[in-house]
């Protein structure tokens, strides 16, 4: 007679079968942005080292999937010696967990009942990993990837000591130890093999990268095949924390590593391309010998192709075309704005070839400034920076810059902090000091900055025109960018 316990297990059991068939499995774009789930018992979570509160959703929405998979193998692993996150109300260590959907959100270490959020299945640790080891059918397509990894080592002389399901003391400490599948010394050293067939625990993964890391050996995860399109959590864990490579071992490169006499392994992998002038990614997969991968032990990887390497590359490629399409562009609206005459009316064409301008300022996502007259919204703005990068007036029939400085002050008090910053940043402070003979800028610029200092809201600078302001003069724009975000007004004019 089955006892109450047994019972309620089968039922949690069939419970959980139903949820995940009814779910199935989903698989993720690498470069798609990650997605938190909707309201997480876990809201807030603090960064241990800072004492910083973050909103979880945002941490999490704020990266890419890929690195955010990657991110979480590191902080599971950080347990062991320092971890990153806490509770944001009872400040336990919490690692990131992924659902059916692959929606991410933050779970305690350790539950007790202290903390009003709750994080854990019903279902136990014991109980869940019972769901994921299918038996003996499990074990028999395990002993065959088994087999398969010790046939291609055998058969490479470069091999040697190699054991399987064989006990790894620690040499630091003797109660700590692990059994790998297969181990082995190999051209780069002492290697572990852990055949990955199924969905393994994150804190096993971690734990096991850790121990053998302090051991200065290395592990390698092996799996039977690899499919890109269809790729479970573990499977993702593994990739994204591999430097985006896969490593199989399947009968054909066994049968291959003995004909050859070189270990060979197959390798799949992402290949970073930039289209349309976008990362994107195709997957790619290729036999080699295993002693041609790159190996690194304090990061626990072996991989083929340098995903980040190469990524990183493209990306910092198609930066500096960007900066030198943004500078080109730059360049054309200033010179375009030096050679007006403000002062007599210019033909249409010259209306259509600011409108040209503004339109590649839209194709670079910058949004133009509006108005009825081409250059009525940044008038005061190109007059009074460029007059003070120039030390003369530009744009306005003035004979001196001090003229320039109250005409901003006069009729565009809302670029009167560009103006300052323009100022200081070009040096034009003593000439205007020099042209200020009867002293009524000195007077003027300090009740402006008076009423900065008290909050006044009539020379707040104009943030429809500040995405313009930012990439014609970058350095002014993110200064007075961060005037508004910080609400400290320190200009000085």
């Amino acid at each position: 007679m089955r006892s109450g316990k047994q019972t309620n297990l089968r039922s949690l059991v069939s419970k959980f079968k139903r949820e995940a068939s009814m779910h199935g499995n989903v698989t993720i774009d690498p470069l798609a942005s990650a997605v938190a789930v909707e309201n997480p018992a876990i809201a807030e979570i603090l960064d241990l080292e800072s004492g910083e509160l973050l909103d979880a959703a945002t941490f999490i929405s704020a990266r890419r999937y890929d690195r955010l998979v990657a991110e979480r193998v590191s902080i599971r692993e950080s347990f062991s010696s320092k971890p990153r996150f806490g509770c944001g109300l009872c400040a336990t260590p919490v690692y990131l967990v992924a659902s059916h959907q692959k929606r991410f959100f933050f779970r305690h270490s350790r539950e007790d009942g202290s903390c009003p959020s709750i994080t854990r299945s019903e279902l136990s640790r014991d109980e869940i990993r019972a769901l994921k080891y299918a038996g003996q059918r499990e074990s028999l397509a395990h002993q065959r990837i088994k087999d398969r990894i010790v046939r291609s080592l055998q058969s490479d002389r470069a091999n040697s000591e190699i054991l399987i399901e064989r006990q790894w003391r620690s040499a630091r400490d003797g109660e700590s130890r692990r059994q790998p599948d297969v181990q082995a010394v190999t051209p780069f050293g002492r290697i572990a093999f852990e055949a990955q067939l199924s969905t393994t625990f994150l804190d096993v993964v971690t734990g096991r990268r850790s121990f053998y890391r302090d051991e200065g050996a290395l592990l390698v995860w092996v799996m039977a095949e690899f499919e890109p399109t269809y790729r479970r959590m573990t499977t993702d864990d593994l990739l994204f924390s591999n430097n985006s490579n896969i490593l199989v071992v399947d009968e054909e490169t066994a049968r291959l590593s003995e004909q050859s006499g070189v270990f060979q392994v197959r390798a799949h992998y992402r290949i970073p391309e930039i289209v349309a002038g976008e990362l994107r990614d195709r997957w790619a997969s290729e036999i080699v010998a295993f002693r041609d991968l790159t190996v690194d032990r304090n990061t626990q990887t072996a991989w083929f192709f340098d995903y980040n390497g190469e990524a990183t590359r493209l990306l910092e490629d198609q930066a500096q075309l960007a900066l030198g399409r943004d500078d080109d562009l730059r360049k054309r609206i200033i010179a375009f704005w030096m050679s007006r005459h403000q002062q007599t009316p210019e033909p249409v064409s010259r209306e259509a070839d600011w409108q040209g301008l503004l339109a590649e300022l839209s194709e670079r996502g910058v949004t133009p400034p509006r108005s009825d007259r081409y250059d009525r919204a940044v008038t005061g703005l190109m007059n009074g920076i460029l007059s003070a990068r120039e030390m003369r007036p530009i744009g306005w029939d003035f004979k001196s810059l001090v003229q320039v400085a109250h005409k901003v002050a006069d009729g565009y008090p809302q670029h009167v902090l560009a103006m300052g910053f323009a100022i200081r940043a070009f040096g034009c402070a003593e000439l205007i000091a020099a042209q200020d003979k009867s002293h009524k800028w000195e007077k003027r610029s300090m009740l402006i900055r008076a009423k900065f200092l008290g909050g006044d809201q009539g020379y707040r600078p104009d943030e429809d025109t500040l995405p313009f302001l930012k990439f014609v003069f970058p350095d002014i724009g993110s200064k007075v960018e961060r005037f508004l975000q910080e609400k400290m007004p320190q200009a000085n004019f």
